[in-house]
């Protein structure tokens, strides 16, 4: 039986029943495959994710959830991730989340432009759970569900 995508629908406070602004990870990811990965590694490592699927929803929800980390994909429809980044730290100021970057080209010019461009970090895909989780803890404290190791 195949995986189904089903991306969380934000709509107000609605978005994460659980989690008050800012308890959340935001996932911008087009590719649903990609998404659901993302997610699902986050879910396991105890943090509630939530996935917009193009780089202006990613904007909007960031706006409106205030997520504590932003994992951006470079190449996306309506807005690409440079774009998004650099709206979502306008938008939010100093208030702005740690934004990484998901990406499948891992150049060196690639790597040096996302940080040139505010990017906290950067993550190559295939992403391993261990890159994901050494990456959080570096901006992030421990998530409350992430089982003692």
């Amino acid at each position: 039986m195949p995986l189904e995508f089903k991306p969380r629908v934000v709509a107000g406070s609605e978005a994460a029943p659980h989690a008050s602004p800012g308890d959340v990870i935001l996932v911008v990811e087009d590719n649903r495959t990609n998404a659901l990965i993302l997610r699902t590694m986050l879910q396991k490592t105890g943090y509630q994710a939530v996935v917009a699927t193009d780089g202006a929803e990613g904007v909007e929800m960031a706006d409106r959830l205030r997520p504590r980390v932003v994992l951006l994909d470079l190449h996306m429809p309506r807005l690409d991730g440079f774009a998004a980044a650099a709206e979502i730290r306008r938008r939010a100021g100093r208030q702005a989340p740690p934004i990484i970057a998901v990406t499948a080209n891992v150049s060196p010019e690639v790597h040096a432009a996302c940080l040139a461009c505010g990017f906290a970090a950067v993550l190559s895909k295939p992403i391993l759970l261990e890159a994901l989780t050494a990456t959080l803890r570096s901006f992030l404290p421990p998530s409350r569900g992430a089982a003692a190791g």
